[in-house]
């Protein structure tokens, strides 16, 4: 039992999801743990690295990559591997952003991010996953999941954090950052889900060997998608009722009016 005086409104948390939902409101961010199983976390380092070695390939070597401060990220893996899909809707992930976002949210974007040791990082600036943006929303719009696919440590370059600074218009002052900056510590399997509004950067790696993750945008469908991912999938999961919305496909923008209004006169006929 947890003492006050003149108090008169106290938030109730009944669920999981509701309690990590709470510390996103106030703190910015939280730690789920163990969402990931040990076998999914091979099959996903695996598939980062070859992925990104395909990727750089297609884009004429990791060298063009670095020129648009793109280096050692995997855009879109889920549209090249359907594992990336499973790990982006685990049920405690899902319950989490429901809490906060409601019933209908976004895949925004998906990217593997690979931290070399000792490497340029150009996400270890500090930035927010909604950039350019200096407002305050009284409610979430997009909410950052970032499955730690490696350990999350100090060591290993882990994802730091400004703790409230979501509620903050400006980024801020140096001597603030210095005080109050935070390491979110993870284990492999473990997210760390934060307001996609929280200022954020990655860490140094200096454990001599790569640090991987998997950065996830869930956000309200007011939000363009950074990839389109009805595109890049090529209708497939569009049949189920759940992924429909999830990748984007009935928000996607209509090419004409009439494709526009032929959509309504489906789910009208539907």
């Amino acid at each position: 039992m947890i003492k006050s005086y003149g108090v008169r409104e106290t938030t109730a948390v009944g669920t999981e999801a509701e309690r990590h939902a709470e510390e996103i409101r106030l703190c910015g961010f939280t730690v789920l743990r163990g969402v990931v199983r040990a076998e999914h976390l091979d099959a996903a380092r695996a598939g980062l690295d070859r992925l990104y070695a395909e990727q750089a390939a297609a884009a004429g070597g990791a060298d063009r990559l670095a020129r648009i401060n793109d280096a050692n990220i995997v855009r879109c893996p889920l549209a090249q591997d359907d594992l990336f899909l499973e790990l982006v809707t685990q049920p405690r992930l899902l319950a989490v952003a429901a809490a906060l976002l409601g019933e209908y949210f976004v895949l925004q974007q998906q990217n593997g991010v690979i931290n070399p040791p000792a490497g340029d990082n150009y996400q270890a600036a500090w930035h927010r996953d909604l950039p350019y943006q200096h407002f305050v929303s009284s409610r979430p719009l997009a909410l950052s999941a970032l499955v730690c696919i490696d350990p999350f440590t100090a060591e290993t370059g882990g994802t730091c954090v400004l703790p409230g600074s979501h509620k903050s218009e400006q980024f801020p002052s140096a001597d603030y950052v210095r005080a109050h900056e935070r390491g979110a510590v993870g284990d492999p399997g473990d997210v760390l889900v934060f307001d996609s509004m929280l200022y954020h950067r990655a860490g140094t790696n200096r454990s001599g060997r790569l640090r991987r993750g998997l950065n996830n945008v869930l956000g309200l469908p007011l939000l363009q998608q950074q990839i389109s991912l009805p595109r890049a999938l090529g209708g497939r999961f569009a049949e189920d009722p759940f992924l429909r919305k999830f990748l984007g496909y009935e928000t996607e923008p209509a090419g004409s009016s009439f494709e526009w209004r032929g959509r309504r006169l489906e789910k009208l006929a539907g």
